[in-house]
């Protein structure tokens, strides 16, 4: 069951010891037992206890899951493979892996430690890369971003620019796909024990890369997008690309809720702040293109390149001026265009919750920045070759 109504926050101690009744009565019927008016969750936990559950007519519940013990790696795989979805064996091309140095290439032999901080405490940072025929685009700018979001996180990198560089290659051409593929990476604190600090990751710092097929998507057809109420992220975790995207995976459920897509959040002052994914951009009657500073989000790279040759629309007379400064929630509702931006895509946005944006549809302005993107992805000064080996 999908809830979308949001709870209020807890206040007084009366909320932290005893349910409202309604609630009461559900945990009864989902746990099976019969509990007084004044009954605690810790009453609750005492006779829902593992020891002594029992079903409504007071029967000793049998346990039904036999759990099978694996000691070898074969039983392992096996089980993997055999319990694989279909998409993952199809879609995960390639992954590097730190912790055994290699490149893996069977999806059953895939994963991460669980002792590795990047996993238990989400003591992480990634970045990504876009792969457009035969080449990695970008690579050196998104390996930048990824070592500063580590400096911000206190992570001690153990690899140089140029070693990750080399890494993020060998994986892309191991996947063995020109295009039509995307690579993700992770830098973590590293594995060593499940403390809160990562003073016991003696061997340092991990490095996970993956590649995996990419899927179709129509930035031409404008979407709709909502005004979240999610929190936000506070500045030093918006500013750095850390593994922490559960407010982010939030925004955008809020905005599927109500038939959005990625969400937009605001400060408490109605100021634009990002996309789970991606910036936000308008246009409004004065054909100037904003979009918000990047003091409490993320540094954008698509934002970055948009403004680097923004210029080119300025020239040809789309947009008579292109700034980041404040961009409040009226002037995104009064726009004449409002386009998302991240990931090296340019999304337009036909409708933010009931208002619709200009004319509903892609605009001059989006037309324009989707150009300018498809040939920066063509510019050999932005392209590295992917060192693919002959068979």
């Amino acid at each position: 069951m999908r809830l979308v109504a949001r709870s209020p926050p807890i206040s007084s101690r009366s909320q932290l010891g005893f349910m409202r009744p309604g609630l009461r009565g559900q945990i009864n019927r989902e746990f099976g037992t019969v509990l007084g008016e004044g009954t605690s969750q810790i009453q609750l936990r005492r006779r829902s206890g593992f020891g002594g559950m029992k079903d409504r007519l007071g029967r000793s519940l049998k346990r039904t899951l036999t759990i099978p013990v694996v000691s070898k790696p074969s039983q392992y795989i096996e089980l993997i493979e055999q319990k694989m979805p279909e998409r993952v064996r199809s879609e995960i091309l390639a992954m590097y892996n730190s912790t055994c140095g290699a490149i893996i290439t069977d999806p059953a032999l895939m994963g991460v430690p669980i002792d590795d901080h990047g996993f238990h405490r989400g003591h992480a940072v990634f970045d990504t890369c876009n792969i457009h025929n035969g080449n990695a685009y970008g690579i050196d700018m998104h390996l930048e971003r990824l070592l500063s979001s580590a400096e911000m996180a206190r992570i001690e990198v153990k690899f140089s620019h140029a070693q990750l560089r080399d890494i993020l290659l060998e994986t892309m051409a191991a996947a063995g796909r020109p295009d039509g593929v995307f690579c993700r990476y992770w830098l973590t604190a590293g594995r060593g024990d499940f403390q809160i600090s990562p003073r016991g990751c003696l061997e340092g710092s991990s490095f996970y890369t993956i590649v995996h097929k990419t899927w179709d998507r129509d930035d031409t057809t404008a979407v709709k997008e909502v005004i979240v109420t999610t929190p936000v992220k506070p500045p030093l975790l918006a500013n750095m690309k850390s593994n922490n995207y559960m407010i982010n995976a939030l925004s955008s459920m809020e905005a599927e809720d109500y038939g959005g897509s990625l969400g937009i959040q605001a400060d408490v002052n109605g100021y634009i702040l990002e996309g789970s994914i991606s910036c936000v951009a308008i246009v409004g009657e004065d054909r100037i293109l904003r979009t918000p500073k990047f003091d409490l989000i993320l540094p954008s790279l698509t934002v970055k390149r948009i403004l680097d040759l923004g210029h080119k629309l300025l020239d040809s007379g789309i947009i008579s001026g292109i700034f980041q400064n404040d961009v409040h929630i009226d002037d995104v509702l009064q726009a004449k265009e409002v386009i998302m931006l991240g990931g090296h895509h340019v999304v337009p946005v036909g409708r933010v919750g009931d208002t619709v944006i200009g004319n509903g549809e892609r605009g001059p302005v989006c037309r324009g920045l989707q150009k300018l993107q498809y040939e920066d992805m063509l510019d050999a000064k932005m392209l590295t070759p992917i060192p693919f080996r002959s068979n």
